[in-house]
């Protein structure tokens, strides 16, 4: 099974429509990554796969994170959605509630006071 393409037509205004690239992201059934640059219409049998395993998980740390973000921006762009939290923002609010709660943290899928040692 593979996702749902994320299709991103450049915005780039200074080139001639028959130069203009797509780049298109979308996760095959492997859960691996795969990113093309396709001509104007998106069709391109030539690409990038980035294994989650392995790979570029490995070699580039991050890179499938990013990706991942990337591909999850344009398909809620593609939906007319607004954008998904940054990891960042995400960071952001989990250091808030840290703060705010320190005498709690998470633990198997739920959260849980601190003992009186760890706290």
């Amino acid at each position: 099974m593979t996702t749902e393409a994320a299709v991103y037509l450049t915005d780039d205004r200074d080139l001639p429509e028959e130069d203009l690239r797509t780049l298109v992201i979308f996760q095959g059934g492997n859960g691996d990554w795969y990113v093309q640059v396709a001509p104007r219409h998106g069709r391109t049998t030539e690409g990038v796969r980035l294994c989650t395993s392995g790979g570029a998980s490995s070699h580039a740390p991050g890179l499938t994170v990013a990706i991942a973000s990337a591909y999850r921006a344009i398909l809620a762009a593609q939906r007319g959605e607004p954008a998904p939290p940054s990891r960042m923002d995400l960071e952001d609010e989990v250091a808030a509630w840290r703060a705010r709660f320190p005498q709690h943290h998470f633990e198997f899928g739920s959260i849980a006071r601190k003992s009186d040692e760890s706290a």
